[in-house]
């Protein structure tokens, strides 16, 4: 979807899912379970044995040399493991194409229908599907550049004496791979996030999906008709990030991060984002957690100087911004440049830090990008987080600006 937030904007009008009852936990996996793919640490092997075979091409998948796997603490990575990359690559690309074409050319409308009611975003959308499925994976060189992008925003950031952050936020399709549609089940290749982390080395990146699919066992943690994490899901993302943030940085007091424990979860409707095209939730699946703690409320001002409450489990609408907060636990000060996944966090973060500022990061706009390292001069920020949903990915990776 275009980076509106939860609900808004005037979608196309969409078909309606076949409603069906369903209970409120994830249904495990049908096929492809998420271990059952080629681990990450076999890419450099399986590099080698297709190159062999003379199928070797200028996919970053492909890129031995360029292989430093993610070096991170455990609490930053996933248990789960890349698809299969031959998919979009060598012999079998006609054939997968065919396929993806035959389902989703001329599409009347900007969703594709998966299974038991879910829907998700076609490529209209920033590549939305073509990114879940890992179609089109990257020539080495737009790959690098994404890791020397967040490599070099981490030196610059260092001078400052800035510590930095990267949260991939995962589409609906990657935690719930098994929701695609029948005919996409066979094309789930290597995403472009699993191809970033296959040379991501020690660079301050968050993996949350392992830790989403786990807890997707229990409880929803995206809706079948939502692109945003469910206020539950987000609970569930901030826990793997703090703990990640804190390994990261060991000597930097970042353990007062506001928590995330939850001790009930209520299941409301969902807001629908194809409502107005007539698509229908198949259920109510709409988690919000109640937490014990709750994040403590703090003072949003938005742009025009409008000053209001942030209160869990509301949150900073990405039409808002930019807004600067105050009132959090850590005397400490936080720059988040994101996008509307960063709506269900915003409170997080805001009862963490004595102050953030939250800005769009604009990736969809290359004309509005932002310039990280200036406002993290301008805010005096002591930690930049970076949040990304999933398929930005898929474009053109952004310059340092000084």
């Amino acid at each position: 979807m275009s980076d509106t937030q939860q609900g808004t904007g005037d979608p196309t009008p969409v078909p309606e899912p076949t409603p069906t009852v369903q209970p409120t936990v994830r249904p495990r996996a049908a096929l492809l379970p998420r271990r059952s793919y080629i681990p990450l640490t076999a890419l450099v092997v399986v590099s080698a044995i297709m190159a062999g075979l003379g199928l070797a091409s200028s996919k970053g998948w492909l890129d031995a040399e360029a292989a430093v796997e993610a070096n991170t603490p455990d609490t930053c990575r996933s248990d789960l493991v890349p698809g299969d990359p031959t998919i979009w690559t060598g012999p079998r690309t006609p054939e997968s194409e065919a396929v993806f074409a035959a389902n989703t050319t001329n599409l009347p409308f900007p969703g594709v229908p998966g299974r038991e009611g879910f829907m998700f975003w076609s490529d209209l959308q920033a590549n939305n599907f073509s990114d879940m499925l890992g179609r089109a994976p990257w020539l080495d060189e737009q790959r690098d550049q994404w890791r020397d992008y967040f490599a070099d925003l981490r030196a610059g950031l260092a001078r400052e004496g800035t510590d930095l952050l990267v949260v991939v936020a995962p589409s609906s399709g990657t935690v719930y791979p098994e929701m695609l549609p029948d005919w996409a089940q066979p094309l789930r290749g290597l995403t472009h996030f699993d191809q970033l982390l296959a040379v991501s080395g020690d660079l301050p990146i968050v993996d949350v999906r392992g830790t989403m699919q786990d807890a997707a066992e229990d409880e929803w943690v995206y809706s079948a008709v939502n692109s945003h994490w469910t206020p539950y899901g987000a609970s569930v993302a901030w826990q793997s990030i703090s703990e990640c943030l804190q390994d990261l940085y060991p000597d930097s007091d970042y353990d007062g991060l506001a928590s995330a424990d939850v001790v009930g979860v209520d299941v409301q409707a969902p807001p629908n984002e194809f409502a107005a095209g007539g698509g229908a939730a198949p259920r109510d699946d709409w988690t919000v957690p109640t937490l014990d703690p709750g994040p403590v409320t703090t003072t949003k001002v938005a742009g025009d100087g409008t000053t209001t409450d942030l209160v869990w489990p509301a949150g900073v609408d990405l039409l808002e911004l930019p807004v600067t907060t105050s009132g959090g636990e850590m005397a400490k000060k936080a720059l988040v440049v994101g996008d509307s996944q960063g709506t269900a966090l915003s409170a997080f973060w805001a009862g963490s830090f004595e102050s953030t500022v939250q800005i769009r990061h604009f990736l969809d706009d290359p004309s509005q990008r932002a310039n990280v390292l200036d406002a993290a001069r301008q805010s005096d920020a002591d930690l930049v987080v970076f949040e990304l949903t999933e398929r930005y990915l898929s474009l053109q990776p952004p310059t340092i600006l000084n």
